[in-house]
Parts: structure tokens; C-alpha cells; sequence
């Protein structure tokens, strides 16, 4: 275990290093959730409470989603650019692990962002948000935001052996902030998504997120709790299949050598 621990600090830290010093990214990662929950709150700029707190939450959520999508979805894209994902693939270091890595540092930046985009819209917006408990508030936020990477590996597994994986990650950012109810709730949806919305860790760390914020919220559940029992439960089933399609994806790869000629 030690090994794999060293592999997934050691993939974390160069993927850190790699988003610094690439400040395209900054655009999509940073500056658009800023933009977006801006937007949000002139769009509710006389209201407080809950819609504030949809308002906030949303630009957070896109944020975390966003930085982990692109994270997982480009986390081997780049070998193949560079022309090393031979050589990691010649490590006799497991790919899950790296690939873990480089999601969690997604994962991370997600988490800061989210955490910024609350500061500046409480002072520099004035938003009332009044969190009622900011302790279980930050444990559903850290807890979405794992779900979150567990569905980003989880993605990346099917992304590993086509070269759209670009394409994919686009098409993926929107759908799955719409059916997480993170701008608004899901009854609003059509409700022939509401078993996507329901099978999605996210839309339920959001709910608890909002049980936490608001004491006169009443969400989809019977409480902050049952919120939790779904996101964590969910993020183990993720991992578990994510982990999975990993060794069935790689021992194919490198039978049928496929993985670099995608």
C-alpha cells in the first residue's frame, strides 16, 4: 500500500505543478465559476436565504464539477500530446493510481474554488446566506466534492481508449450540473431525469448541503443525515466501478497494445 500511496502523492504533486503552469486553465477553472455565480447573484440581487444560497451553491458546484470533469477527462490526454504515455505506461505503477492522483488535484483546486466563490459572494456581494451550521455545511461540501472526483475517475476509465475524450468532457460539464440540482431543484426537471438526478452522488451532497445552510429547508430526503448515508454509499459504488473498468481497460490496452495508437 505504501507503493500505491507514493504513486497517487507523486501523480497529485506533478499535476498541481502541471495546472500552474498552464494558465489556460484558469479561465475554465477559476474565472468562469466566479463569472457565473456574479450572474447568479445580480440575477437574485434582492433576494436572501435560499435563493441566495442556490445562487452561490450553483457557481460552487461549477467549479468543483468543471475542475474535476476536465481533470478526469484530460488526465492521460496530455501523455499523448507529449508523447509520454509510454513511459507510464511502462512504470510498474498501476494507471489507477495515477490517474487517482491527478483527480485529486482536480479535486482540490474544485474545493478551493468552491470555497472562494462562497468568501467573495458573502463580502464582496453582500449575499445573506445564513448558514445555520457551518460544520456540517464544510463536511457535506468536502464529501460532495469526493463524490465528485470518484465520478471523475469513474468517467475517465471510458475515456481512456478514444481519443474524443475532449468532445466527451464538454458534453459532460452541463448535464450533470442541470440534473444535480445545483442552480435550482430537480422537480423542476422533466421527470423522466429524475432517476439520473437521484443516481447522482452530487445532487445529494447539494441537498445536504442545503439542510445544513437553511433550517427551514425541506429537500428531497427526511434530512441532512439520509443526505449523507446516499453521497458516501454512492461515492464507494463509483470508486468500486471506476477501479474496476481500470484493470479490465488496462489489461486490454496492453494485450491488444491500443492505448497509445487511440
Amino acid at each position: 500500500m505504501k507503493a500505491e500511496m507514493q504513486t497517487l502523492w507523486g501523480s497529485f504533486r506533478m499535476s498541481m505543478l502541471n495546472f500552474f503552469s498552464d494558465p489556460q486553465w484558469i479561465i475554465p477553472n477559476i474565472i468562469a465559476p466566479f463569472v457565473f455565480t456574479a450572474v447568479a447573484l445580480i440575477f437574485f440581487r434582492n433576494a436572501s436565504g435560499s435563493l441566495a444560497l442556490y445562487a452561490v451553491l450553483g457557481g460552487g458546484m461549477m467549479g468543483m464539477w468543471g475542475s474535476t470533469l476536465y481533470g478526469a477527462g484530460f488526465a492521460l490526454s496530455f501523455d499523448r500530446w507529449n508523447g509520454t504515455l509510454e513511459y507510464v505506461l511502462a512504470t510498474p505503477s498501476r494507471l489507477v493510481w495515477i490517474v487517482a492522483g491527478r483527480s485529486a488535484s482536480s479535486a482540490v483546486l474544485g474545493l478551493v474554488n468552491a470555497l472562494a466563490v462562497l468568501v467573495v459572494a458573502v463580502l464582496g456581494f453582500k449575499a445573506q446566506l445564513g448558514i445555520v451550521d457551518p460544520v456540517t455545511f464544510l463536511l457535506a461540501l468536502v464529501l460532495t466534492l469526493a463524490s465528485l472526483s470518484a465520478l471523475g475517475v469513474l468517467f475517465c476509465s471510458s475515456f481512456l481508449l478514444t481519443r474524443s475524450a475532449s468532445v466527451l468532457t464538454n458534453g459532460l460539464e452541463m448535464p450533470i450540473y442541470v440534473a444535480s440540482g445545483s442552480m435550482f431543484p430537480i422537480a423542476l426537471l422533466p421527470f423522466w431525469s429524475h432517476p439520473l438526478s437521484l443516481s447522482l452522488g452530487p445532487t445529494w451532497g447539494i441537498d445536504a448541503m442545503r439542510h445544513a445552510a437553511d433550517a427551514t429547508y425541506t429537500g428531497m430526503s427526511f434530512g441532512f443525515w439520509p443526505d449523507i448515508l446516499v453521497l458516501v454509499a454512492s461515492t464507494i459504488v463509483y470508486l468500486a466501478i471506476g477501479f474496476w473498468l481500470f484493470i479490465l481497460v488496462e489489461k486490454k490496452a496492453r494485450r491488444d497494445a491500443s492505448l497509445v495508437e487511440y
